[in-house]
C-alpha cells in the first residue's frame, strides 16, 4: 500500500465519520424534539359579556390577531415618526441637500491625520 493510497483512506473513513456524526446528531435532536414538545392543553376562554347581557366565548385566535394588529399599528405609527425627523425640509437651502458629504468633509477638516500618520 502506497503512501498517497493510505492517506486516501484515511482521509475517506475521516470524512465518513465526520457526516456519519452529522447525521447522528442531526437524529438526536429530532428525537429530542419530537420528546419535549407536547401539544399544549388549550383552555376554554372566558366569557365575554355582550351588550345584550349574553354571554359568548371569545376564541382565543381572535384576541391574539387583535393584539398583533394593535402591535403592528403601534409599530407603524413609530416608524413613521421617528423617519420623520430625517426628512428634508421643504425650504432647504442647496447647501443643505446633501448632509453625508457634508458630514464626511467635516470629519476630514478636523481629523488629526496628514496622509495617513497623526500630527
Amino acid at each position: 500500500m502506497s503512501v498517497i493510497s493510505q492517506g486516501l483512506l484515511i482521509t475517506a473513513v475521516g470524512m465518513g465519520l465526520v457526516f456519519l456524526m452529522i447525521l447522528a446528531l442531526w437524529g438526536i435532536m429530532v428525537l429530542l424534539v419530537k420528546l419535549t414538545n407536547k401539544p399544549e392543553v388549550e383552555e376554554e376562554a372566558p366569557l365575554a359579556e355582550t351588550s345584550l347581557g349574553e354571554s359568548e366565548a371569545v376564541p382565543a385566535s381572535h384576541t391574539k390577531a387583535a393584539l398583533a394588529a394593535a402591535i403592528a399599528v403601534a409599530y407603524a405609527l413609530e416608524s413613521q415618526a421617528s423617519t420623520a425627523g430625517f426628512a428634508p425640509q421643504q425650504g432647504a437651502s442647496a447647501s443643505n441637500e446633501n448632509a453625508w458629504w457634508t458630514a464626511g468633509r467635516t470629519q476630514q477638516l478636523y481629523s488629526n491625520t496628514i496622509r495617513g500618520r497623526n500630527r
